[in-house]
């Protein structure tokens, strides 16, 4: 498979670069988010706020971003997954690890999301690609 070729079966690989960023507050007000757009992840707690974002949106709240890494590519499993699912982020996980691609995971109700270093895409992507996750996928 070639290095930037078409995602495994089961997962969607957003064509926006993202940033994981810390942020000194919450937006306020949020900003303007579509469920037909690119997944976002705001996290609050623990002493900090942080957005996982396209970086674009990132961008556009200014000085409310602490500090941000960038280059970040997102990829969605393309299934309403039951909230028991075991298995399918430990597999991707530790197949991207076996490469030595560092994954920062992010679930919503119904699936999970992870971004890879935009860097490290290809080798990401022919990793995913061996490791048959389409076998922890709802029948359709």
């Amino acid at each position: 498979m070639e290095a930037h070729g078409k995602p495994p079966v089961g997962l969607r690989l957003w064509p926006q670069t993202y940033a994981v960023a810390r942020l000194f507050a919450v937006p306020d007000p949020l900003p303007r988010l579509s469920t037909a757009d690119a997944p976002v992840a705001l996290i609050v707690g623990h002493d900090e706020v942080s957005l996982l974002a396209p970086e674009e949106l990132v961008r556009e709240l200014g000085s409310l971003v602490e500090r941000a890494s960038e280059g970040w590519r997102a990829f969605t499993v393309e299934a309403v997954l039951p909230l028991e699912t075991i298995g399918l982020l430990a597999v991707a996980s530790r197949v991207l690890a076996e490469v030595a691609v560092p994954v920062m995971v992010f679930s919503s109700h119904d699936t999970d999301h992870f971004l890879v270093p935009g860097k490290l895409l290809g080798r990401a992507l022919a990793a995913l690609n061996q490791a048959g996750l389409e076998q922890f996928l709802p029948e359709p």
